[in-house]
C-alpha cells in the first residue's frame, strides 16, 4: 500500500494524478465519440497540428496551453470548413491542414536558438510536470466537456449513429459535427500534457477501441472505455514516477496492453449497431 500512498506525500504528485484521472475520464468519452465517427485521424491530425500553436505560444512568451488551446480549435474549425467548403473528404482535409501546421511548427521551432523543457514536456508527455495553472485548465475544460455531452448526449448518440437521419429529425448537424471538433480539440490540447503530442491519440483511440471488443451498448462502451482509460493513466503514472519513463510512453503502452487483452479474450468483437446505440 505504501507504493501507492507514498508518492502522494509530495504536491507534484498529487497535481498529476488529479490531472491524469480528469484527462483519462475525458478522452475515453470523447475518444468513444471519435471511433464510432470513425474521426481517429482527427486526434492525430490535430496533436500534430497544435505545435504550431505551441511554438507561437512560446515565441510570444504566452501561456502554452492557452495558446495551443486556441490554435487548434481555430485549426479545428478550418477543417471542418475546408471539408465543407473545399469538397473532399474529411481525411483529406485534415492531412492537408495538420501537415501544414505542422511544418510551420517545425520552422518556427527550428528558428529558435534554444528551447526549453516546457516546450519538450508537450511533444514527449510531462505528467509530473503539472502545474496548479495547468490543473485549473485541465479541470475545468474536463467539466465543461464532460457537461456539453451530457446535456446533449442523444443528440450526439444520434450523430454518431446517423448524421443523415439527425439532420432530417430536425437536429443541425453542422453544429454537432463543429462542436464535437471543438471538443477533440481542447481534449487532445490538454491532454498532451500528460502523454504528449506524439502519443497524445493512443489514450483518445485505445480506451474507446479496448472496450469496443466487449460491448455492443453505447453506454456500456462509454463505462468501460472510462475503466480502460483512467486505469491505463493511473498505472502509467506510476510507472513512470519509479521507473523514470516518460509518463506518455508508459500511459500509451499501459493502454495498449488492455486492449490486447481485450482482443484477446473478448467473445463480443462486434461494432456497434444503432438499435444498440441507447442503452
Amino acid at each position: 500500500m505504501h507504493l501507492l500512498l507514498d508518492p502522494l506525500h509530495y504536491a507534484f504528485m498529487q497535481n498529476a494524478l488529479i490531472g491524469t484521472v480528469s484527462i483519462g475520464i475525458l478522452c475515453a468519452v470523447i475518444g468513444s465519440f471519435v471511433v464510432l465517427l470513425r474521426l481517429a485521424f482527427i486526434g492525430e491530425g490535430l496533436a500534430h497540428g497544435s505545435l504550431a500553436g505551441l511554438a507561437i505560444g512560446y515565441l510570444l512568451q504566452w501561456d502554452l496551453y492557452l495558446s495551443a488551446n486556441f490554435y487548434t480549435i481555430g485549426l479545428a474549425l478550418l477543417i471542418g470548413l475546408v471539408h465543407e467548403k473545399a469538397k473532399v473528404t474529411l481525411d483529406t482535409a485534415i492531412g492537408i491542414l495538420f501537415s501544414t501546421s505542422m511544418a510551420l511548427g517545425i520552422a518556427l521551432i527550428s528558428s529558435m536558438k534554444f528551447y526549453t523543457t516546457d516546450l519538450t514536456g508537450y511533444l514527449f508527455g510531462s505528467v509530473l510536470a503539472i502545474t496548479p495553472f495547468d490543473l485549473k485548465i485541465i479541470l475545468g475544460a474536463s467539466v465543461v466537456i464532460l457537461s456539453m455531452i451530457i446535456l446533449f448526449y442523444k443528440e450526439f448518440v444520434f450523430y454518431a449513429f446517423d448524421p443523415e437521419m439527425a439532420e432530417v429529425a430536425g437536429l443541425s448537424r453542422t453544429k454537432l459535427h463543429y462542436a464535437m471538433l471543438i471538443m477533440t480539440a481542447v481534449t487532445v490540447v490538454i491532454a498532451s500534457q500528460t502523454v504528449g503530442i506524439i502519443l497524445v491519440t493512443a489514450l483518445l483511440i485505445i480506451p474507446a477501441a479496448a472496450a469496443q471488443q466487449w460491448t455492443r451498448s453505447l453506454k456500456r462502451l462509454l463505462l468501460l472505455a472510462i475503466l480502460f482509460g483512467l486505469t491505463s493513466a493511473v498505472i502509467g503514472l506510476y510507472i513512470s514516477y519509479y521507473f523514470n519513463v516518460a509518463s506518455g510512453a508508459s500511459i500509451a503502452l499501459t493502454a495498449a496492453v488492455f486492449f490486447f487483452i481485450s482482443f484477446l479474450f473478448s467473445s463480443q468483437r462486434q461494432p456497434l449497431r444503432r438499435s444498440f446505440g441507447l442503452k
